[in-house]
């Protein structure tokens, strides 16, 4: 099971309003840099000034987005063309005058993406392009001046060229905005079915949990009662049975407590979505800590764990997230391995830029052909009625945080007797 990711991201509004000016500012340029070509092939400066206008305040958005100043490219851009539609409109009476349908078309979705953020940007946005609008057209009103162009040149090309730039603009914005609510429908449908496996996952965790909890906690209240029992009657207690009794509450308590902190493990890892903070972390002081854990229960049982890792070994990984790979994967050792058994833990660099942390015991081991199920959550591998308590979220877990660490974890599936379970993290050169 892999942690939670969106697909597609629909965004905030800001988050829209940059994506939207960032994509448009470079499909505008090409209309700018034809305007300005045709108006100096037509021999009009005033309208190849205009063009130049809206030109450069294009490449100065583009430059502005690049270094990710994208309030200020928003504004310098969208004025910019504003201001050149503006002038190209008073000087070309009347067939530049659909060119304000332009500055609609490229103003109303930074409005749409705006919300309720910067609010009086929004304002100052929209009442620009109306106000040279109201200029331009109160000025041509009348006007007996002399225009740069033929009227039946302006009818050619200028009516044309401003219908296409219009049109052309139009279909870039209603195409970016179904793709933006397909990105959106899609991002619902993901997280909706998200939230169905999450619900699911949990659901069936507490199934698990329920019936793993209550062993240890009657063992615990058995024992406890027993010995509680004997002390009101003044009974003389025989150290050997309060070594016992003590024995299994302490045993039955370290069970308990490794499934409420796979509980919590559990939850941390179906919500959080941080990435890993890596770090330089020596393998021999996290083994150590996890190691440390464990020491009861491998005396109890008998076990003898040998562990042969060099002190100058790092890897480059978040030692937190280390502990619990190492944690889950020692704890599984523990629990299968036979009694009176043997664990060996080794580490060695291995080809990749990677470290290799072993586990072996001697064990069942892993049934044949069961291993890629081994990382499913809740599957305990036939271990289900079993004397050997457990969640199933172990080796899930430990492979989720070793994958993004930029490791993994691997089942040795050659080994005959036993397990072997090999953790791969990236190797760090010096500590």
């Amino acid at each position: 099971m892999a942690p939670v990711t969106q697909q597609a991201s629909f965004g905030s509004s800001e988050e829209m309003r940059v994506r939207y000016s960032t994509v448009l500012v470079r499909y505008v340029i090409a209309f700018a840099l034809a305007w300005m070509a045709t108006t100096y092939y037509l021999n009009a400066p005033k309208l190849t000034f205009a063009a130049g206008i809206a030109t450069c305040g294009i490449l100065a958005g583009i430059a502005l987005h690049h270094f990710e100043k994208h309030l200020i490219a928003a504004v310098v851009w969208l004025n910019a063309v504003n201001l050149a539609v503006a002038l190209g409109s008073y000087w070309t009476p009347p067939e530049g005058n659909v060119s304000i349908l332009f500055i609609a078309t490229a103003t109303a979705p930074f409005a749409m993406f705006s919300g309720r953020t910067h609010r009086s940007l929004l304002i100052f946005m929209v009442s620009v392009p109306v106000m040279l609008w109201l200029i331009s057209w109160g000025m041509n009103i009348g006007s007996t001046r002399a225009s740069e162009l033929a009227p039946d040149i302006a009818a050619k090309v200028l009516a044309p060229a401003s219908a296409i730039t219009v049109f052309g603009t139009i279909l870039f914005v209603v195409g970016y905005l179904v793709r933006q609510t397909r990105l959106h429908a899609r991002w619902l449908i993901d997280a909706q079915q998200q939230a169905l496996k999450s619900s699911e996952a949990k659901s069936a965790l507490m199934r698990s949990v329920s019936h793993e909890m209550l062993t240890p906690l009657h063992a615990i209240s058995g024992y406890a009662e027993l010995l509680n029992t004997d002390a009101k009657a003044a009974h003389i207690l025989n150290p050997e049975q309060v070594d016992r009794h003590t024995q299994q509450i302490l045993t039955s308590s370290h069970t308990l407590r490794q499934i409420i902190e796979n509980i919590f493990d559990f939850a941390n890892w179906q919500s959080e979505k941080a990435q890993s903070e890596k770090m330089t972390v020596p393998v021999l002081d996290v083994f150590e800590t996890v190691r440390g854990r464990f020491l009861d229960t491998v005396r109890n049982k008998g076990l003898t764990l040998n562990t042969r890792i060099d002190g100058d070994l790092y890897v480059e990984a978040n030692p937190v997230w280390a502990a619990s790979v190492f944690k889950q994967v020692l704890d599984n050792a523990v629990k299968y391995s036979n009694q009176d058994g043997t664990i060996d833990v080794s580490a060695q660099v291995v080809d990749g830029g990677m470290v290799e942390i072993l586990f072996k015991d001697d064990g069942p081991g892993f049934p044949k052909g069961t291993t890629k199920n081994a990382f499913d959550a809740f599957e305990r591998l036939g271990h289900e009625t079993g004397t050997t308590s457990g969640v199933g979220v172990g080796l899930p877990m430990a492979q989720n945080f070793a994958t993004a660490m930029g490791g993994q974890i691997v089942i040795d599936e050659t080994v005959m007797r036993g397990a072997a379970v090999r953790v791969l993290l990236p190797q760090a050169l010096y500590g």
